[in-house]
């Protein structure tokens, strides 16, 4: 199975969707109060998850790329709640010993890295808000 491969297997009228990649395997499904059995993230809050983890890891890929420390990065992302996908906000808060500058010129091109950016809609409200600080000892 190649890399971006991924086998879905669903049985019955249940929602849970098993799936599986080369080397991985995880289920989604919907709460409970969806109809579904709550075994697993649903779709959208994987999605999200997987949008946020993409820009984190291409906020990392650039701050190595440019030799700039992060020791940490926390990240915040929602949708609106209900129907399909409108908006989605997003908030990276890094700790760094470099300075606010040097931290925040990574961000855009941490933005076109992230691939899985490219699957939202342009009429999609995008918003990635970012909060530097300095690491722990560093004032």
């Amino acid at each position: 199975m190649a890399d971006r491969e991924v086998r879905t297997v669903a049985s019955g009228n249940a929602f849970r969707v098993d799936l599986a990649s080369a080397r991985h395997t995880w289920t989604l499904d919907e709460p409970l109060d969806e109809g579904g059995a709550d075994t697993g993230p649903s779709p959208v809050t994987a999605f999200l998850g997987a949008l946020a983890s993409c820009l984190t890891m291409s906020f990392q890929f650039q701050a190595r790329r440019k030799g700039i420390p992060i020791d940490r990065i926390e990240g915040w992302i929602a949708s609106n709640e209900e129907r399909h996908i409108e908006q989605i906000a997003v908030e990276l808060q890094v700790w760094s010993s470099a300075s606010e500058e040097a931290v925040a010129a990574l961000l855009p091109a941490a933005k076109r890295g992230c691939y899985v950016s490219g699957v939202i809609r342009p009429d999609i409200k995008y918003t990635v808000e970012l909060a530097v600080y300095p690491s722990a000892g560093n004032t």
